[in-house]
């Protein structure tokens, strides 16, 4: 089963040279336990970073076009994830939505997606989309 772990354009150098976790982003989105949380559904992923910047924007002050943009769903192998290093994610009640992974994940060679990939802009009216961000 694949899990998804959305980030900001920007660090996907770093992610590819130290691995997913393996160095600590300029700033959290949310302040958490140290790890590295993934998603069991791509659209959870990128529903939690949306949230971050709509609560804390970014810091290069992106509009909100170019912060979709700039926000990359990293794609994760299961094979590539040890099992003894899988957590309960603290922050959510829903257990099936996320868990909190205490190690590193080497992302080589591994997808990423845009936003469009997994919310296709089409896929949504313009008056859906504000009715399910409440604007």
């Amino acid at each position: 089963m694949p899990y998804y772990h959305a980030t900001w354009q920007r660090h996907l150098p770093s992610i590819q040279k130290h691995g997913l976790g393996g160095a600590m982003p300029d700033r959290q989105n949310f302040p958490v336990e140290k790890g590295v949380y993934l998603a069991t559904d791509p659209v959870v992923a990128i529903s939690i970073l949306i949230e971050a910047y709509i609560e804390n924007g970014d810091s290069e002050n992106l509009s909100p076009p170019e912060a979709l943009e700039a926000m990359k769903i990293l794609v994760i192998d299961d094979t590539r994830l040890h099992p003894d290093l899988f957590d309960i994610d603290p922050n959510l009640e829903r257990q099936d939505l996320t868990v909190l992974y205490r190690g590193v994940v080497d992302i080589t060679a591994l997808p990423v997606l845009s936003v469009d990939d997994v919310i296709p802009p089409e896929s949504m009216s313009v008056a859906e989309a504000k009715s399910t961000l409440r604007l």
